[in-house]
C-alpha cells in the first residue's frame, strides 16, 4: 500500500445512495487527475470515481495555468461525474460550494467564493476548481478537478506568496489531510446527490459570491470589460453591467480587478 493510499484509505462510499467515492485511486504522483479520470471516462468508468494524488507533474487550473502544490501538503484531486446534460453548467458550482462547506468546519473566517471557481479566506485564494467535461459511448461526463491548500507555506513560493493561503496558516498548525478529504466527498456528494440540493444550487452558491456589487475587471478571451457586477443566471453566468449601460452574461472569465462595492 503506498502511502498516500495508507493516508486516504477508509474513504469509499460504502451506502448504495451515495455517488461520489464508490471507487477511488490514489497516485503518490501523476501528470493530472482530470486526465486520469478522463481516460476512465472515456473507458466506461460510472459517475463516482475519484482520482487522488500526492503530487502532478502537469497539473493544470484555469487559463492554462499551472497548479502549485509541494507533495504531502495539499488535497488534489479530480472526480467523475456523468449528470444530466443540462446540469453539466452547474458542475463548477457543485465544487465550489462543497469546498467553502468543507472550510467552514476547519475556520472560523469567513468563507467566500470569487466568480467564477475560486475560494477564498481572508482575502487569498485557498481553493479552485477546474471542471472538463466531454462524450463517450457511455454519453456526457464532467471531470471536477479541485485543488485545496491544506498544509502548504504559500509564503515559500514567490509566484503565489501574495495571493494565498491555506488551513496551516489560517489556524497555526498542521491540518489533517484526511479529514478535510472526508468532508469535501461528504459535502460534494449531498450537493450533487440531492435534487433539493441541486435545486437551489445557484442560490446558496452565489450567497457567497463577494464578486456580486462590485466594480470589476474582468478578462473574457481576448477582450478586458469593466463594469459591475450585478448577478448571476440560473447556471452562475455572470450578469456584468459595462461602461455603456450593456448588460453582459458571461459564461467564463477571470476576474482581474475588484473593487471597493457598490
Amino acid at each position: 500500500m503506498s502511502a498516500v493510499q495508507d493516508e486516504f484509505q477508509g474513504l469509499e462510499t460504502v451506502d448504495d445512495r451515495h455517488v461520489i467515492g464508490r471507487h477511488i485511486v490514489w497516485h503518490e504522483e501523476t501528470e493530472s487527475t482530470n486526465d486520469d479520470a478522463r481516460r476512465a471516462a472515456e473507458t466506461g468508468e460510472q459517475e463516482g470515481l475519484v482520482v487522488i494524488a500526492d503530487g502532478q507533474t502537469a497539473g493544470r487550473g484555469r487559463m492554462s495555468r499551472t497548479w502549485t502544490s509541494p507533495p504531502g501538503r495539499d488535497i488534489l484531486f479530480s472526480v467523475l461525474l456523468r449528470p444530466d446534460v443540462t446540469d453539466l453548467p452547474k458542475m463548477p458550482l457543485v465544487a465550489g460550494l462543497a469546498v467553502a462547506r468543507t472550510l467552514d468546519a476547519f475556520t472560523d473566517q469567513p468563507v467566500t467564493l470569487k466568480w467564477p471557481n475560486d475560494v477564498r479566506v481572508a482575502d487569498r485564494k485557498i481553493s479552485g476548481s477546474l471542471v472538463e467535461s466531454g462524450s463517450s459511448k457511455t454519453g456526457y461526463f464532467a471531470i471536477v478537478g479541485t485543488g485545496v491548500n491544506v498544509n502548504m507555506d504559500a509564503g515559500a513560493h514567490p509566484e503565489i506568496a501574495e495571493i494565498a493561503t491555506s488551513l496551516r496558516t489560517l489556524t497555526g498548525k498542521s491540518v489533517s489531510r484526511r479529514e478535510v478529504m472526508r468532508k469535501l466527498l461528504f459535502e460534494m456528494d449531498c450537493i450533487y446527490s440531492s435534487p433539493e440540493q441541486m435545486g437551489r444550487l445557484v442560490s446558496d452558491w452565489s450567497s457567497r459570491l463577494e464578486t456580486i456589487g462590485q466594480e470589476i475587471d474582468v478578462r473574457w478571451g481576448g477582450e478586458f470589460i469593466h463594469g459591475v457586477a450585478e448577478g448571476v443566471d440560473e447556471t452562475g453566468r455572470l450578469l456584468l453591467r459595462d461602461g455603456g449601460g450593456e448588460l453582459r452574461l458571461l459564461e467564463a472569465g477571470e476576474v482581474t480587478t475588484q473593487l471597493s462595492g457598490q
